[in-house]
């Protein structure tokens, strides 16, 4: 229970009005309640006073922010001594995101406060609410999309820190507070701004799998698919991983069966020549052509028609087994029709 200044004037109003005599049945509570009233103070309910949170923050002496980065990833992490991980990170061809790991389960699911607050040498500074985030029971109870995320990280190099408050699953009164320092984190921004200027613009799941289109009889390459080809070209050079590129030559059912057939390795051997002008190894790619065996849609509508006129691409990272009669490599001659993997 707290007190606050009423004036003596105001004794007798608070002795008939305030919760004093109603909440003091205690005897403690009684004494401190005779006490304000006398020397002319008004109690307030217990119920109105804060209660304390239990923090989870990192001594200011063993503060460190680690820093990770590649042309697929960038990556900086501090650890939250007690509680886990909070990461910030931007993977190749995606925008930046804000991870809280948390090592047991601690949160309750709903909302959580996220405030940017001045630590004690800078306590001229205010304090700001930037959201309300959401949060899930588990063990990376915070995920945060692009713009909160480059808030926090613009917070934190001006030299402000983070502070993540939400209620515990438990059902504590007591709230949970997180804090995300700003000690030492700008050497290690400055690593992370200089490795985003590295970064592939595509990641691996944005190029391993694409059907190309075609025009009825079109058999030229589109400035859409060029750009798309470069990107499979600039990520392959860069990942030893992929192992083999898969393309697949396909046509409608309009025609002649052996014309369509030699149709599709037409498209097929466009598609391969590209990507070898473009710097890939002969050795990664796997073509092969099958005319209009492999529909995915009816022949009898136009549209149809036009989604079976594919070429596909399919980047693996396993090794292809041996080639035979089944699957031709770019330098034979041969056109012979062969399932699509």
């Amino acid at each position: 229970m707290t007190c606050r200044m009423r004036g003596l004037p105001m004794a007798l109003y608070t002795l008939l009005n305030c919760r004093g005599f109603i909440a003091c049945a205690m005897p403690l509570r009684a004494y401190v309640c005779l006490f304000c009233i006398v020397f002319g103070f008004a109690p307030t309910s217990i119920a109105n006073v804060a209660v304390p949170s239990i923090t989870y923050a990192t001594r200011i002496h063993d503060v460190i922010w680690s820093f990770e980065g590649s042309k697929f990833s960038c990556q900086i992490t501090h650890n939250i001594n007690d509680f886990g991980t909070a990461v910030f990170e931007r993977q190749a061809g995606l925008p930046t995101q804000f991870i809280l790991q948390s090592q047991n389960p601690r949160m309750k699911t709903g909302k959580a406060d996220l405030f940017s607050q001045p630590p004690s040498w800078l306590s001229h500074e205010p304090s700001q609410k930037i959201a309300l985030v959401e949060v899930k029971h588990g063990q990376t109870p915070i995920k945060l999309k692009r713009k909160i995320s480059e808030r926090m990280l613009a917070e934190l190099q001006k030299g402000m820190d983070l502070h993540v408050v939400r209620q515990p699953w438990y059902g504590d009164s007591q709230s949970l507070k997180i804090i995300i320092p700003s000690v030492a984190f700008r050497k290690t921004y400055s690593d992370y701004l200089s490795c985003l200027g590295s970064l592939l613009p595509v990641n691996f799941s944005q190029v391993e799998r694409r059907s190309l289109n075609y025009s009825n009889g079109d058999e030229d390459i589109t400035n859409k698919v060029k750009s798309y080809l470069d990107k499979v070209a600039l990520y392959i050079k860069e990942d030893a991983s992929v192992k083999a590129i898969y393309i697949d030559g396909h046509t409608d059912s309009v025609g002649i069966r052996n014309d369509n057939l030699l149709k599709s390795k037409e498209r097929t051997q466009r598609v391969v020549d590209y990507l070898l002008a473009s710097g890939v190894p002969e050795s990664l790619i796997v073509a092969r052509w099958h005319g209009e065996r492999y529909q995915i849609a009816t022949n009898q509508t136009k549209s149809g028609r036009a989604k079976n006129r594919r070429v596909t691409l399919r980047l693996s990272k396993e090794t292809p087994p041996s080639l035979d009669d089944s699957a031709q490599s770019v330098t034979q001659e041969q056109a012979i029709e062969a399932p699509e993997e």
